[in-house]
């Protein structure tokens, strides 16, 4: 039996778009949101907007979040910081943006106590682990915050759940999943260096290629 409705994080890449599928599996309503943020990859959103509209999403949102391009520091957003050509380091790397994930999940919270969704989705994984707002323990944080503040919460007495069916999950794993789900890999994006096409130097297409060849797909 499918659960009521959610709203997933959607960047663009094979992980939000496996997500995306895997959620139109699971719940009776699925809606998006994707996030503008200056990133140097924005090209990702075209690649949101299509999956949205080929996963055929209740309603598709995009937020424009411009504090974090001015923040800075950050090799996806400064533009005087280089995207590396390298794989993560076991520390957070030069691509981590401050806060990124909570404010995502800030945003979409609020989207989903104004339309009564219940869940919010982020594929977060465990080769995101680098990132300190990939992990288990702040998923289950923002959860509780998300739960103190909510309209919906206070109203209906339910909860609303921060929904990571990826956690412990390698990127193998989710490109299996995916292929089994039919996710159009080919509509997806995930260089952070936002070129066309594709640099496949940096970590983030580096994981993608090696995750794809090891299910036989390019």
């Amino acid at each position: 039996m499918k659960e009521k409705n959610i709203i997933v994080l959607l960047s663009g890449g094979m992980d939000s778009a496996t997500l995306l599928w895997l959620a139109k599996e699971r719940f009776e309503e699925v809606y998006a949101i994707s996030f503008f943020y200056g990133q140097k990859h924005s090209i990702e959103l075209d690649y949101a907007k299509q999956l949205a509209e080929i996963a055929n999403v209740k309603k598709h949102f995009i937020a424009q979040i411009p504090h974090l391009k001015e923040i800075g520091k950050s090799a996806l957003t400064d533009e005087n910081i280089e995207i590396p050509s390298e794989n993560y380091p076991d520390e957070p790397p030069i691509t981590t943006v401050p806060m990124r994930n909570l404010t995502f999940l800030s945003i979409a919270a609020a989207f989903a106590d104004t339309y009564e969704i219940e869940n919010i989705g982020i594929g977060i994984h465990s080769l995101d682990s680098p990132y300190p707002d990939c992990r288990a323990e702040f998923a289950s944080s923002a959860e509780a915050a998300i739960n103190a503040s909510s309209i919906m919460v206070v109203k209906k007495k339910n909860r609303i759940k921060i929904y990571t069916p990826f956690l412990g999950m390698s990127k193998t794993d989710i490109a299996k999943l995916g292929k089994e789900l039919g996710v159009p890999f080919e509509k997806t994006y995930s260089c952070y260096k936002g070129t066309n096409p594709p640099c496949g130097e940096c970590a983030t297409c580096r994981q993608r290629q090696e995750a794809l060849k090891s299910i036989g797909m390019r």
